[in-house]
């Protein structure tokens, strides 16, 4: 009983964090419209709602049967949306300086949208985690996420430089495993991948280690 109700305000706290992020990006976008009546970054909402996708997923994992079709197509869903909760991180190359004051509000904005966008991310790694840690060691269930936070910055490599997104992998498989294969041996690829997927790994090792110090240990 007791796991139950820690896992429940855990989930609670995190739903709660969540909205609360989701609701200051989109004042702050609402007020940047409202200002300047300029809609160019309004493409960060959809974007955050992407990003949120993957938490939503690794929440429903959690309650799915483990070895049954819902609970690996899930898993599946979730390792090919959860580029898009880090992908806003890559949104700054929109920021433009046209004034002094917009480019600093521009800067505050793009940075709510990505904190909540990593914070999903942060948090749905962490449901996998748990998950993993039910058939792993510690240390194999750290090399797995090691290898999911590389694999996440290569999705992100593939949304941001090849402008491939998430549905392509049904709507066009035959082209995205093409470019995979033309540009798998690009540096790019690589300096992009390590650099990215390293910021990544490491900022859920640190958000892992807090997060230990708190009762959902014993989950």
């Amino acid at each position: 009983m007791n796991r139950i109700l820690t896992i429940y305000l855990f989930n609670k706290k995190q739903n709660s964090c969540l909205i609360l992020m989701g609701i200051l990006s989109l004042t702050l976008m609402l007020l940047r419209v409202k200002i300047t009546h300029d809609i160019y970054l309004l493409f960060l909402i959809w974007n955050l709602f992407l990003g949120y996708i993957p938490y939503a997923l690794s929440s429903k994992i959690k309650t799915a049967v483990p070895g049954t079709f819902i609970f690996y197509a899930l898993f599946f869903g979730w390792i090919i949306f959860l580029p898009n909760a880090f992908y806003l991180l890559t949104d700054f190359i929109h920021l433009h300086h046209s004034s002094d004051l917009q480019y600093l509000f521009d800067a505050l904005l793009l940075t709510s949208f990505t904190i909540a966008g990593f914070y999903a991310g942060i948090v749905s790694l962490f449901h996998i985690h748990r998950i993993l840690e039910m058939k792993y060691e510690t240390k194999k269930c750290f090399l797995i996420i090691f290898a999911i936070c590389y694999l996440t910055s290569f999705g992100i490599y593939l949304g941001r430089i090849l402008r491939f997104n998430s549905w392509d992998i049904l709507s066009h498989p035959i082209e995205l495993f093409y470019n995979i294969l033309k540009n798998i041996f690009n540096s790019d690829v690589y300096e992009f991948t390590i650099l990215l997927g390293s910021f990544i790994f490491l900022i859920y090792s640190i958000s892992f280690s807090l997060l230990n110090k708190k009762p959902i240990k014993s989950w």
